[in-house]
């Protein structure tokens, strides 16, 4: 576990204008920073960073935090990944508590750490290869032959394994590492009955395959001599830190391109992904061969909804791969493709067109999947009823899958017109897949489509809690003014903890603000800092979260000219936060002293005696009394928050 002084020698040194600036443009306004969220898209920027207190706000979707934030949040990394991420940027060296003991830096950590260690090292020691003399003359023509430039190979980190069967065996022992971590990585292999090693990818060019972060976790290797007793292309097998079901080639260098444009383009191999991303399709993927995964689908949802399939010139091929769709279909995304001429790939095809008229094809051949689906399945069968029927059949489950319900009759009606057959039929069929799936009981289209409508319109249920407000504004005071002076001898946040000790009734209730208050309150007696950057950078996410929130409020509001202009002063700090204080006390008195009138009157319904309906009348007339007294001074004196 990283030491907390780490820690803290990270957050001070990671400027967060630095940090965001490294992904979108910045323009100065006023004392803070403003640009396009990342998070999502908008035309109007509305994201707000403010160096002096170093948080990040977007008043469009509401992300904020820090530097560390940002980046757990932007790539998708841990607390822990995001520090060292930035201890690599400012050369910070990060120090481990009890690195053996640790629960995050256990044993299967050091496994884990050791791999990308033997990967990154392979990596180098294969782009190094296509410097020598055997990698010019093998590998790099290869690339070259295929219209690769360097800036393209540098970008992927291309690279070449020599034909030697102990060369990367005889690197790694030579810089001292231990080669258990090559082996389970599959980059070498052991004979067990001579106890000696050999190279797994040999006379190959390499092709890297990156994590969201950029860390190489595995590799592909294509043959370049054929060879019968080896596949044409090697893969690396499954690790502690390779999972090819949750892997796409090419994430890391397109990630980028895929949010801008809010689409993905899907195809098959490395080869159309290099060849794409050179001539400007910067959001493309492949799923590396192998068949599409749920997992792989998760990852590119985490960047768009949109997914465009690039299919190969090939009828049988295309068909057998119509399952990927349904997959995609099922997570909610939506689905389009492209095809290309029989014989062509998205990487020929792209070589033959030249990049500005392939750009051109993509746009201009893009269908939905239904009209694409109708094409290839009904030709040759439009006048043989009963394989059209099977074929509707299929198409019926393709849209069975679709989980938004207006989606679905859209497709349906869409559907019917082009089969020329019933809508209600077709909606039918969809219900009885749906409900052989376990997708719901309903009886008839008209009743699902009506409940869907209805839930999808029906806002989400408010749950208020009395008093949650109030107690938030406590949380606020303590974030922003709790070590400022209330009187000479107290500050807001002794003042705060001394009500909430007189006043027992004066519970918090909210789970975080509990914690919030607990832990300000043991800082305090330990004499230990909490000021605004404490919450700022703080180690749980919730609390950093609910920090810049609170502290960019403030950013989204400038004091009118026509204050200043009426003659009216403005008050100053003190004054606003001692107002806030009382009102918030007062409010929060206000809402004990109503459930304390809803409770008596919940019992007055109950009871029966002459004595027991007495007591609670008094005790309604006494606490009516206690709450109008509040009101009238809240009424008078003091402004609502």
């Amino acid at each position: 576990m990283i030491s907390r002084q780490s820690v803290d020698a990270v957050i001070n040194a990671a400027a967060i204008d630095e940090v965001v600036g490294d992904y979108i443009a910045l323009k100065k306004r006023g004392a803070n920073l403003l640009g396009r969220c990342p998070f999502h898209d908008e035309k109007t920027p509305s994201f707000t960073v403010s160096p002096a207190k170093g948080i990040y706000k977007c008043f469009g979707c509401g992300k904020a935090g820090n530097s560390v934030s940002f980046l757990m949040e932007h790539d998708h990394l841990s607390f822990s990944d995001a520090i060292r991420r930035l201890a690599q940027k400012y050369q910070i060296v990060v120090e481990e508590d009890n690195v053996q003991n640790s629960e995050e830096y256990n044993e299967a950590q050091k496994v884990r750490d050791s791999l990308l260690v033997a990967l990154e090292f392979a990596k180098n020691y294969f782009k190094e290869q296509l410097k020598t003399e055997e990698g010019l003359v093998a590998g790099e023509s290869y690339f070259r032959e295929r219209g690769y430039t360097q800036q393209t190979i540098d970008e992927f980190e291309l690279g070449y394994s020599p034909q030697g069967w102990e060369s990367l065996v005889n690197a790694a022992v030579t810089n001292q590492f231990n080669l258990d971590y090559f082996v389970s990585a599959g980059l070498i292999k052991k004979n067990e009955d001579r106890g000696t090693y050999f190279d797994m990818f040999r006379q190959r060019v390499i092709f890297p395959i990156h994590d969201l972060t950029g860390k190489v976790i595995a590799f592909g290797g294509r043959q370049l001599v054929k060879d019968d007793k080896s596949p044409k292309y090697l893969n690396s097998p499954e690790t502690d830190v390779y999972h090819k079901s949750n892997v796409l080639y090419g994430i890391f260098q397109s990630k980028k391109g895929i949010k801008a444009l809010n689409n993905c383009y899907l195809v098959e191999g490395y080869t159309d992904v290099i060849t794409l991303h050179q001539a400007g399709v910067k959001n493309v993927v492949a799923s590396s061969g192998t068949s599409l995964t749920e997992g792989q689908i998760k990852l590119i949802k985490r960047f768009t909804e949109n997914v465009t399939v690039l299919y190969d010139g090939d009828a049988a091929g295309i068909k057998a791969s119509l399952r990927g769709i349904d997959l995609l279909l099922a997570q909610g995304l939506n689905v389009r493709t492209v095809s290309f001429p029989e014989g062509e790939d998205p990487d020929s095809y792209c070589k033959q067109l030249g990049a500005e008229a392939f750009n051109k094809f993509l746009n201009e051949h893009v269908r939905d999947f239904i009209l694409f689906k109708i094409d290839l399945l009904l030709k040759g069968v439009e006048n043989d009823p009963i394989r059209k029927t099977e074929v509707v059949k299929n198409l019926m489950q393709s849209i069975s899958a679709i989980p938004d319900a207006m989606k679905r009759a859209a497709y349906a009606r869409e559907c019917s017109k082009l089969v020329d057959m019933d809508e209600k039929l077709l909606l039918s069929e969809i219900n009885k897949i749906r409900r052989k799936n376990g997708e719901g009981n309903i009886p008839t289209h008209f009743d699902e489509e009506i409940k869907d409508i209805l839930q999808t319109n029906l806002p989400e249920p408010v749950v208020y809690e009395m008093g949650e407000e109030q107690e938030l504004g406590l949380v606020k005071l303590l974030i922003q003014s709790g070590t400022q002076k209330f009187t000479e001898e107290a500050t807001v946040a002794d003042f705060i903890f001394k009500e909430l000790q007189e006043d027992e009734a004066l519970q918090i209730n909210h789970h975080l603000y509990s914690r919030i208050l607990k832990e300000v309150k043991q800082q305090m007696e330990e004499q230990l800092n909490f000021d605004e950057h404490y919450f700022t950078n703080h180690v749980d996410t919730d609390i950093r979260k609910l920090a810049a929130d609170i502290l960019s409020e403030t950013e989204k509001y400038e004091l009118s000219p026509f204050w200043l202009e009426g003659g009216k002063s403005i008050p100053t700090e003190r004054e606003n936060y001692i107002r806030d204080l009382q009102s918030v006390f007062l409010f929060l008195k206000l809402s004990k002293v109503n459930k304390l009138i809803k409770n008596n009157l919940d019992e007055f319904a109950t009871v029966t005696s002459a004595t027991d309906i007495e007591h609670c009348t008094e005790y309604n007339i006494q606490l009516i009394n206690v709450r109008n007294a509040i009101a009238k001074i809240m009424g008078t004196s003091y402004n609502v928050l």
